[in-house]
């Protein structure tokens, strides 16, 4: 009987010893998995984020619409991830995700510049309004490029401009044309394009508008009405400075800007208390150093003046065609001397890394310098001890993905280097650059475009919009009170998308 037992066990027994074995086996490897996920986890960048019971049943719900939305396109054949932002614009205004998205709240619009905010359709529609705006309808000239709009007093119009309204009015496809000229669209991802000189094209086009006063205060009352419809409550603005003028007083000093933008906040909140704003005074990459010493001098002037208005120092353009960040070591080395000259600081806010190519190094100043935040950053993730400082110095990097595919450094969408950094805890904001020149308006369809393509939940969704309050250039009370509201805004946003959808 025994060595019967003997017998079933050596047939029946080791091999069912063998089979535990082996499920112990596969559960250790699943322990050490999901270890390993934890972990990769962990170093997200909204690591720190619980989500409340709301939030958890809304995350699944978006989750749906995203995963339906997909679900179309393959069955359509639609190819959205080789499709250009302008080529499916259409697609993405039919979807309830951008409905839903449109009424988040965003908190704030940490990077636009000024002459990209207000949508181009009104800038056209407006400025006929005045009889003194004309546009130049010649061939491009050493002075003006064909569809350049600008002021004149009467007998005082340059050769090849015509009344904007007149032309208008007598030609009325001219319009589309116009719209066409203002905006920028890369109708094909595999089309050649030189984008940065077109892009730049755009904004020479309208430069003459902006300075003449009565025109700049309806611009910014507009941009920031439109902001404000996509629920957006801070701005901070790239600013350019350019002395203001109308043909009754002449040309006016460089504060009159920043007390024209203050009546016109002052205005705004008597609708919307919460809308704040800020700027940046941006200058340009191309100059040489002395020109930069004298508009470093000019914004330290600005800021203590306006120490609320005048949050720091950037500079823009082409980082391709520029001077680097580099090159400007010795008015970076005189910010100390400037700040106990005028009594105040001068924060960083550089444009740094947009670009694709490893032989730009400007990203390496960035976390040597006192900058807070770091204007695209795209090639970022090709420095290593960069993105390890970046992290440690808790800096910010403003990421525009609509932007970024526009002007050529990124196609595919789910590639965007921003993915990148959020995996390895890089804070980052969603911003729009200057959505007036991509022919859209507001925050909406950035957002839209990191959920869907970068593959994001509600988790990371929140951690961006509070990003851009905690990160912004408000001071500690009025953070605290921004904080306050945008906390408001969104358990109401949740508890409504959540009602929204069954």
């Amino acid at each position: 009987m025994m060595r019967k037992y003997f017998t079933y066990a050596l047939l029946f027994g080791f091999p069912l010893l063998g089979a535990q074995t082996k499920a112990d086996g596969q559960s250790a490897y699943q322990q050490k998995w999901t270890l390993l996920e934890k972990e990769n986890a962990a170093q997200a960048f909204d690591a720190d984020i619980q989500l409340s019971d709301a939030e958890s049943v809304l995350d699944k719900k978006l989750f749906q619409l995203r995963k339906q939305f997909l679900a179309e396109t393959e069955k359509q054949k639609i190819p959205i991830y080789n499709s250009s932002f302008n080529q499916i614009k259409p697609l993405i205004e039919s979807t309830a995700l951008l409905k839903i998205i449109q009424k988040m709240p965003k908190g704030g619009l940490l990077h636009t510049h000024s002459g990209g905010l207000a949508s181009m359709k009104w800038v056209i529609s407006t400025a006929r309004k005045y009889k003194e705006c004309y546009v130049f309808d010649q061939k491009d000239t050493k002075d003006f490029i064909y569809g350049q709009l600008a002021f004149f007093e009467n007998g005082k119009v340059p050769q090849g401009f015509v009344s904007l309204d007149k032309k208008l009015t007598a030609q009325p496809d001219f319009e589309k044309e116009l719209l066409g000229l203002l905006t920028l669209k890369r109708d094909n991802l595999s089309n050649y394009n030189d984008y940065w000189i077109e892009f730049e094209k755009r904004f020479t086009r309208i430069n003459l508008l902006l300075p003449y006063r009565p025109f700049f205060k309806e611009y910014y009352k507009e941009g920031f009405r439109e902001l404000l419809k996509d629920n957006i409550q801070h701005v901070e603005i790239r600013y350019v400075f350019d002395e203001l003028y109308d043909f009754q007083h002449g040309k006016y000093p460089l504060t009159k800007t920043v007390t024209d933008l203050q009546d016109i906040v002052k205005e705004i909140r008597t609708s919307d208390p919460q809308f704040s704003l800020k700027l940046i005074y941006s200058s340009f990459k191309f100059l040489d150093p002395e020109s930069i010493e004298k508009q470093l001098e000019t914004a330290f002037a600005l800021k203590k003046e306006f120490p609320d208005m005048i949050s720091g120092f950037d500079l823009v353009a082409d980082e391709a065609a520029g001077h680097s960040i580099n090159s400007f070591q010795k008015n970076w080395n005189k910010l100390n001397e400037l700040a106990g000259k005028y009594g105040v600081n001068m924060p960083l806010f550089l444009h740094a890394g947009e670009t694709t190519s490893v032989f730009n190094k400007n990203i390496l100043d960035v976390s040597l310098l006192d900058n807070k935040r770091i204007g695209h950053g795209l090639n970022l993730i090709y420095f290593p001890e960069s993105m390890k400082l970046v992290k440690k110095q808790d800096k910010l990097v403003e990421v525009s993905p609509i932007s970024n595919q526009i002007l050529g450094y990124v196609s595919d969408m789910r590639n965007h280097p921003a993915r990148v950094l959020l995996s390895h805890g890089i804070q980052c904001s969603i911003n729009s650059d200057d959505p007036s020149v991509y022919g859209y308006e507001g925050l909406s369809y950035d957002f839209w475009t990191a959920f869907v393509y970068w593959e994001l939940d509600v988790k990371a969704l929140k951690k961006l919009v509070f990003n851009s309050i905690n990160y912004s250039s408000l001071n500690n009370k009025e953070k605290e009170t921004a904080i306050a509201h945008l906390n408001t805004q969104w358990n109401d946003f949740v508890q409504k998308a959540n009602s929204q959808l069954k």
